[in-house]
């Protein structure tokens, strides 16, 4: 029973993979799609981030500093799962910086929560240090958490 127990923890902490791809297309400034050596084309949410969406000031900005960051660049992807859309999480590297971080360092993401709790403490300093700053979206008055964007346009 402990053999099976062992394994089974080994499995499910090495079902992630960190692999390398080229960055085929940038969907807005938190998700981009990416085309593996063997031709695959993958869908990436990058984790504990959120950028704004459609509709909201600095949408077209967050979408554009991506792409100078990573476009038709190979990157590196440390897979953390998949969302509820079938989409891979990850956070992307290049050149051994975290992109995800530098997206919200610049204030063109903000640090993600769930239930207005976020989960990476790093991504809360580093949207505070770009708030402080008056960084990107932070030049606006007061702008919209895109959770909060989403949740009034449903009411």
């Amino acid at each position: 029973m402990r053999k099976l127990l062992v394994l089974i923890l080994f499995l499910s902490t090495s079902a992630f993979a960190d692999f390398s791809a080229k960055v085929i297309n940038i969907i807005d400034g938190d998700t981009i799609d990416v085309l593996t050596y063997n031709n695959k084309r993958i869908r990436i949410r990058l984790v504990d981030i959120d950028a704004p969406e459609r509709g909201q000031p600095f949408v077209n900005e967050s979408k554009q500093f991506l792409s100078s960051l990573i476009t038709k660049k190979v990157v590196l992807i440390k897979e953390q799962g998949q969302d509820i859309y079938n989409r891979m999480l990850g956070t992307i590297y290049y050149k051994k910086q975290n992109i995800n971080e530098l997206m919200v360092l610049n204030g063109y993401a903000w640090a993600y929560r769930y239930r207005n709790k976020a989960s990476n403490k790093t991504m809360i300093m580093l949207e505070t240090k770009a708030k402080q700053n008056h960084l990107g979206l932070w030049q606006e008055d007061n702008p919209v958490a895109p959770w909060e964007f989403k949740r009034r346009a449903i009411k």
